[in-house]
Parts: structure tokens; sequence; C-alpha cells
């Protein structure tokens, strides 16, 4: 399970002016709205979003306080199109976001300017992706975080490419779950509920895990609790937590971890699992060997 997640997120969104272009422009002012048509072009800073349609719906009015400080400043979220503040962007048809080297994908796009957020969607066999350098996120539902570099994904499904200390073209690892939550700050993935991990013929599964990285946004540790259950090919070995070390590319499980192996029964206080060679190691082993699962093999009886 060698790997890297790059934590995939729009930059801040920077403050200033919003410029778009488009084909077509109709202003409703009794909706409050302004719709663009064909060529949508939204552009802030190194933020551009793309599509085929847009509509800025403006904010609420509400009644000005009885006093108010004649030197406020625009904050980042004070977003002008006709010189009324804007409180949504929603855009549709072929979404496409980009923001350094990142880019995102959807077929339609919500941008909510106070709460500092782009939430993509697409269909089944068009779901939202989010790639940076050679990672790609996919899920239901894609939420980056404007104000930070925190993203939240449901039904995620991970491609990890890049790999720690593997010689040659490393094997990608691909991770499923029901909800991911990216957090960059704490260098941290944080995926739940039916986690599914797989890697070659090596699949691991448990209801939560953690990935931690370093500041170079390498894959160091792995941490899979709350009941791990590791299938390799007729091998089958579970516990109650396991930890995989990027490094040494080894999972270790523990909390009453038992072996399953051709009717060997194998526990201890810890197994390590070497998922590439296959060797295993148990700390004060515990075992029930069956003889006639092995008759047939090289120096078996």
């Amino acid at each position: 399970m060698t790997g890297a997640i790059v934590l995939l997120a729009a930059a801040t969104l920077p403050s200033g002016p919003l410029d778009f272009k488009a084909r077509d422009m109709r202003i409703e002012p009794q909706e409050r709205r302004v719709v663009l048509d064909g060529d949508v072009h939204l552009t802030r800073g190194d933020l551009s979003v793309t599509g085929e349609h847009a509509v800025a719906e403006y904010a609420k009015e509400q009644v000005a306080p009885p006093r108010k400080p004649r030197n406020r400043k625009k904050g980042p979220s004070d977003t002008l199109v006709g010189g009324q503040t804007v409180e949504r962007f929603t855009v549709s048809g072929n979404v496409h976001v980009q923001s350094g080297s990142r880019t995102a994908d959807g077929e339609h796009g919500v941008m909510d300017v106070k709460a500092q957020t782009l939430v993509l969607t697409g269909t089944p066999q068009n779901p939202p992706l989010v790639r940076d350098g050679s990672e790609t996120l996919s899920g239901e539902r894609i939420l980056l975080r404007l104000d930070s570099e925190d993203v939240d994904v449901v039904r995620p499904k991970v491609v990890l490419r890049r790999s720690i200390a593997e010689e040659g073209q490393p094997t990608p690892v691909r991770v499923e779950a029901d909800h991911l939550l990216l957090l960059q700050a704490r260098r941290l993935a944080r995926f739940t509920d039916d986690v599914v991990v797989r890697r070659g013929d090596a699949v691991v599964r448990s209801p939560r895990m953690e990935a931690r990285y370093d500041g170079e946004g390498q894959l160091t540790k792995l941490e899979l609790r709350g009941g791990v259950d590791v299938r390799q090919g007729d091998r089958r070995a579970t516990g109650q937590n396991a930890d995989y070390d990027a490094k040494a590319r080894t999972l270790v499980l523990a909390g009453d971890p038992k072996l399953y192996d051709q009717g060997d029964v194998l526990t201890g206080d810890r197994i390590d699992l070497a998922l590439d060679t296959k060797e295993v190691r148990v700390e004060r082993a515990r075992g029930r060997l069956r003889p006639e699962a092995h008759k047939g093999e090289r120096g078996a009886p």
C-alpha cells in the first residue's frame, strides 16, 4: 500500500474584483441575478472557473444599521457584479476549475462567496474530478474550501500513484470510502465508513483510516482503526487495529491479531505482514497447524 496523497484543494479565494466573460449577458433585477450564457469565464487572482452557463445571485438587501463606519474596506467575500454584492455563483455545463497546478472538472458547480466554498457535482457516468500532478480524486460531491486548503468528499475514489522508496514502476493504490476529509494544515487525510484499500492482489477493509504525510506531501503512515480485514490471495489476516509503515512497507496488526493461511491459524501480540514479499513475523506466536493442508508442497511428507 505504498503511495502518497497530494491534498487536493483550491487556493484561498483572493480578494479583489471578479472578472467575467460570456457571449451573452442578461440582467434580471426582479430576480436579483445576472445570467451569463456561452463560453462563461470567471477569474479572480489565479482562480479560474469556466462553463457553458452561469447565474450570479445578488445578496438580499439588508437594512443598514444606525451607525456604519465610513472607512469600511471590502473584505475577500465582497464580490461585486453590476455594483451589487454577489452571494452565489452557479455554473453548469462542462465546468472546469483551475487554481495553480490543480484542476477540477464537473457538470455543475456552486461557489458560495460568503462561505468561501466551491461544490462540484456530476453524474454517475461523469463524476466530478480533481487532479494535482499524477494524483486523481473523484466522488459524488467534492467541496473545495476556498479559505483554506481542505477538501470534503462524499463517496471518494482516490488513485494514489506516487510512492515512497519504490523502485521501478509504482503499483497504483486505490482507496474508496463513504467520506473523505483532507486537512492540509495537519497533513492528514481522514477516510471514514467502509474504507477499502486495494494494491495489487491485496485488499484491506476497515471502518476508518487516517493517512499521514511529511512536509513534502509524501505518505508516511496509514492508521486503520475499528476492525481490520486483510485479504491477499488465499491468505487472510484480522485485527482490531493496523498501521502501515510506508518506508518499511509493512502492515502491523494489533488487538487480537490472527492470520489464516492454508488451514493454519496464527495469533500473537503483533503480526507484521510484508505485502510485497508476503513474509510474516509474529510476536509471542501461538497457533494451530494443519499438516494435511500442506500435502503436495515441496518438502511436505
